[in-house]
């Protein structure tokens, strides 16, 4: 059985990339604004947000480590904390007005009107989403990872060919779920949960074998919530595993969080982020 491990070798690779994905994404342009308005800080001029005087910020709760430490996203702590209040600071917000919602992880990025400026949830830009709602420039990439209990059957499988048999469980909404369908093709129905305290649950009662959602939460789950292995990571898909900060559609406003996540990404804050918060939640074999 393996055990797996970070490397700082993986980090810098990882960043690297992460940068690369920045510098190379367009810039998409939108003209329609929320209902509501107020007037933004100096970095991008007159905006409009939802709040006068606020930026309002969403994510799912529970939100988990590495992401949010505490399930606190108000103390800055962990990768998409402190990268939403350098994304504000840049857009002209201080930290006293940002203000956080929550919603289910599929209600950020379902169409209609939203209560918020932006939402990060690891939430994966593809072309489905993106008719309901607009995308950021992107700040991370990552790949779906899978875990098993400690004293399962998959403990020591090194192919995706050895995982088709197992029940597999998958958090609604995710990419993962397209991932195991066209990677694994699983020879069971893939298990839908609302949420990934559920899954884990589920797997701990032995009535899944694996989870897979993204790389970094599944070495987290690993660590702190079963006794778990995280057997490998499956192939990256280029498109899938990108993700962006989501706005309502056409809301102008990506202008100005498209020009604060390139600031921190030209500044290297955005890499000294990631490289504080995901260099142990980046590495772990690739499942061929």
């Amino acid at each position: 059985m393996r055990t797996v491990r970070s490397s700082l070798r993986s980090a810098v690779v990882l960043a690297a990339s992460v940068a690369a994905v920045l510098v190379l994404s367009s810039c998409a342009q939108e003209e329609n604004a929320p209902a509501a308005t107020s007037t933004g800080g100096d970095a991008c001029g007159d905006i409009t947000t939802v709040k006068d005087g606020t930026l309002t910020i969403a994510t799912s709760d529970p939100a988990y480590p590495p992401y949010v430490i505490d399930n606190k996203p108000t103390n800055g702590k962990g990768f998409e904390a402190a990268t939403a209040y350098a994304v504000a600071k840049e857009m002209g917000f201080s930290a006293d007005q940002v203000e956080w919602t929550f919603a289910n992880f599929s209600q950020l990025f379902a169409p209609g009107d939203k209560d918020h400026d932006f939402a990060l949830n690891q939430i994966s830009i593809t072309p489905k989403r993106e008719t309901a709602v607009t995308f950021s420039d992107p700040y991370y990439r990552a790949s779906n990872g899978a875990l098993v209990l400690n004293d399962s059957q998959f403990a020591d499988v090194t192919t995706l060919a050895e995982l088709q048999d197992a029940k597999i469980g998958v958090q609604i909404g995710t990419t993962a779920l397209e991932d195991v369908q066209t990677q694994i093709a699983p020879t069971q129905e893939v298990a839908v949960f609302d949420d990934t305290t559920q899954s884990t649950q589920a797997l701990a009662n032995g009535q899944i074998d694996a989870i897979v959602t993204d790389l970094p939460t599944t070495l987290y789950l690993a660590a702190a919530k079963v006794p778990g292995t995280v057997i490998g990571q499956l192939p990256q898909q280029a498109a899938a595993d990108t993700w962006g900060l989501v706005l309502q559609k056409d809301n102008p406003l990506v202008a100005c969080v498209n020009q604060a996540v390139g600031s921190i990404t030209e500044s290297g804050e955005l890499l000294d982020i990631t490289n504080r918060w995901m260099t142990e939640y980046s590495d772990a074999p690739v499942l061929n």
